[in-house]
């Protein structure tokens, strides 16, 4: 659910940004660590890790957090500092919980926005191993290679690089590389609560 961050002698960061907003939006509901990680299925002592910047989430772990604090994900995130990223310091999210390789970077969208756009980068093969699910609309773009792309009680898609697609997530849904290289993706979600 969680990679280490890195000591770079920094005091501020993406990490120290999820951490702030999840720990005031944490408090604004008087919760305890302990109530938001039941909320969210994580460990309480992952709440404090977060909390005090010595870990980023997946980006399912930030999902789960935003849906037991009922705002939308970008609530949690880091503003991307308007509509460029120069001169920002990146996030890099892992794409599951448990790979601890990064794979998403938020290009924008943040706090206060209801856009948000990624990037994703999968290996071969590499892909969703369970079902991802949530609020609002997403669009799917294939920058590179292929994209094998299921929907619970649908049929599977397979897409090349320059084919798009857009998704109800309300439907369960996870995508898998195909084989032939690295494929890149940029997925665009709307959250509204």
């Amino acid at each position: 659910m969680f990679h280490d961050v890195e000591d770079s002698g920094s005091t501020t960061g993406p990490a120290d940004g999820i951490g702030a907003r999840v720990r005031d939006q944490r408090r604004a509901r008087g919760w305890s660590m302990r109530e938001l990680a039941r909320r969210a299925g994580v460990s309480q002592p992952f709440v404090s890790k977060l909390e005090s910047a010595q870990l980023v989430p997946s980006l399912a772990t930030l999902y789960a957090l935003a849906d037991a604090l009922d705002v939308g994900p970008s609530t949690l995130l880091p503003p991307t500092g308007g509509s460029s990223t120069a001169g920002r310091e990146s996030l890099h999210l892992t794409l599951a919980d448990g790979t601890g390789v990064e794979h998403v970077e938020l290009l924008a969208g943040g706090a206060g926005k209801v856009l948000q756009a990624y990037e994703f980068r999968l290996d071969d093969g590499e892909g969703d191993e369970s079902w991802f699910q949530h609020s609002g609309e997403e669009f799917v773009y294939v920058v590179a290679g292929g994209l094998l792309s299921q929907r619970d009680g649908l049929d599977e898609i397979e897409l090349a690089a320059g084919a798009s697609f857009s998704i109800d997530p309300t439907v369960p849904h996870r995508w898998r590389a195909l084989s032939g290289g690295a494929t890149f993706l940029l997925v665009c979600s709307e959250h509204v609560r």
